[in-house]
């Protein structure tokens, strides 16, 4: 039941009524007759709407990522300006695994880097439904393995390098967390997840609850339908880390929930599994805030003073 309390932010549905208003102008079609090129047209107009958030002290360098697949990787590096070495956080943008890139995230990752003070190594991983699972996945894998064989000269520490995103850059993070858990012989100090996609499933009270707030229960089944090559993807741990039978041994984690947001239970539930299998864990939840709601602390307070408290806690977090 949404209290009073539980109401959300008026500087958040100003934003999301002015881009309803326009994609309304532009007859955005339904979901079930949108493609990907035109959902990637419609996401860039939406995202004229973001302020941008003006950071300096951070040095930028792109640079690319030769994957073991035979294709490059993009990869935006933002380093502090400050004495080293630094943790390092490879970080995964949002966009439902469809749409997304480097300048997406930029102004977030310019954030992160200099009130966090972390190395951030943004990749551009690959699209879909260009790119089926695990596409997206094994260039997370990439580079994650590509940082720790690029740490020293990066100015980084080799024994605090994590992994984070936002949304279905979320769900890469915890997915890649998992396999280098059970799969290879690198450790990961901590994960930062934001919002994160969890679990092939649409059955939780916040998925029913149906919230028209920027990402929609329709919206993930789309994402999801795009996202896997057939349904039973969807129940394999890289795809739904929710879906592990373990839980043991995965990173300190920074985990961040909103209110008005389908992802919200697998989110808090994700946290409680990690909690029972004796994982230290930080879980900020926003009862007034939207999916992608760091993407809007250029039009609003509330979003920026989110922001903030997050880059403080991951700060505390990578350094202890």
């Amino acid at each position: 039941m949404i209290t009073i309390e539980n109401v959300v932010n008026p500087q958040v549905v100003k934003l999301l009524d002015s881009i309803a208003g326009k994609m309304a102008e532009l007859k955005h079609p339904p979901l079930d007759k949108l493609t990907p090129e035109q959902s990637r047209t419609f996401y860039k107009i939406a995202r004229t709407y973001f302020q941008p958030i003006h950071v300096d002290g951070v040095t930028i360098t792109n640079s690319v990522i030769p994957s073991s697949y035979g294709h490059d990787i993009p990869i935006r590096i933002y380093a502090p300006s400050n004495v080293g070495p630094f943790s390092v956080l490879v970080y995964f943008h949002g966009g439902g695994w469809v749409f997304g890139d480097l300048d997406s995230c930029d102004d977030v990752c310019r954030y992160i880097s200099l009130h966090s003070n972390v190395i951030v190594i943004s990749v551009g991983y690959r699209l879909a439904p260009e790119h089926k699972y695990p596409a997206a996945f094994l260039d997370a894998v990439e580079a994650v393995k590509w940082t720790y064989g690029h740490v020293e000269s990066l100015n980084g520490d080799v024994n605090r390098i994590g992994i984070g995103g936002e949304s279905s850059g979320g769900n890469l993070a915890a997915a890649t967390a998992m396999y280098f858990r059970d799969e290879e012989n690198i450790d990961l100090s901590f994960q930062f997840l934001i919002t994160p996609v969890l679990n092939y499933c649409f059955d939780t009270p916040s998925y029913r609850a149906n919230y028209l707030y920027n990402l929609t229960t329709e919206k993930m089944k789309w994402f999801w339908g795009h996202y896997l090559q057939k349904s039973q993807d969807g129940l394999e741990i890289y795809a739904s880390p929710l879906r592990s039978q373990s839980f043991e041994l995965l990173p300190k984690t920074l985990l961040v929930t909103a209110e008005f947001d389908p992802l919200r239970d697998e989110g808090s539930l994700y946290a409680d599994c990690l909690t029972k299998a004796g994982v230290r864990v930080e879980h900020l939840h926003y009862n007034d805030l939207v999916h992608s709601f760091i993407n809007m602390t250029g039009n609003g307070e509330r979003a920026k003073q989110a922001l903030v408290e997050m880059t403080t806690k991951l700060y505390n977090l990578h350094q202890t």
